[in-house]
């Protein structure tokens, strides 16, 4: 999906179901969750990778900042994997610290697999901003803020 915005310039549409989906993951709604998702499975995905690493963007920027130090991710990443342990998705350590500190310093380079970068990604988002206990009004804005960077061409 595209359109023109203002400057005549395309922009991609995200669903409105994919600011759901996140908003209902982060506050553990699972029977809402579950609901997101099977409309999202019958609709399609469209524009979630975009979105996903503008969500991942901006969590990771708020808990790290641009100072953050390798220590601190690696830290991170381990409570990250930990909490995965029981049912969750295998995350890589190298390959999470690594994305993560690509935001922290942008001349990182790195070369994931885009599924290992997807699942990093949705649970770095669920952690920070579960940990992060924002308000409603607080998690919209971010989601907001998300879809704007997700939907610039």
């Amino acid at each position: 999906m595209a359109k023109l915005d203002e400057r005549g310039s395309e922009t991609k549409m995200v669903r409105p179901e994919l600011p759901e989906y996140i908003r209902t993951m982060v506050r553990g709604d699972h029977a809402a969750n579950d609901a997101v998702e099977a409309r999202l499975d019958a609709e399609g995905w469209d524009g979630l990778p975009r979105f996903l690493a503008a969500v991942f963007f901006l969590a990771v920027d708020r808990r790290f900042g641009e100072t953050t130090g390798r220590s601190e991710v690696i830290t991170f990443v381990g409570g990250l994997r930990a909490g995965l342990a029981d049912g969750g998705p295998e995350i890589d350590a190298e390959a999470a610290e690594t994305l993560i500190m690509s935001i922290i310093d942008p001349s990182i380079d790195y070369s994931i697999r885009q599924e290992m970068i997807g699942r990093i990604q949705a649970a770095t988002v669920q952690k920070i901003l579960t940990e992060e206990n924002l308000t409603d009004d607080e998690l919209d804005a971010m989601l907001a803020e998300a879809v704007s960077l997700s939907s610039r061409a």
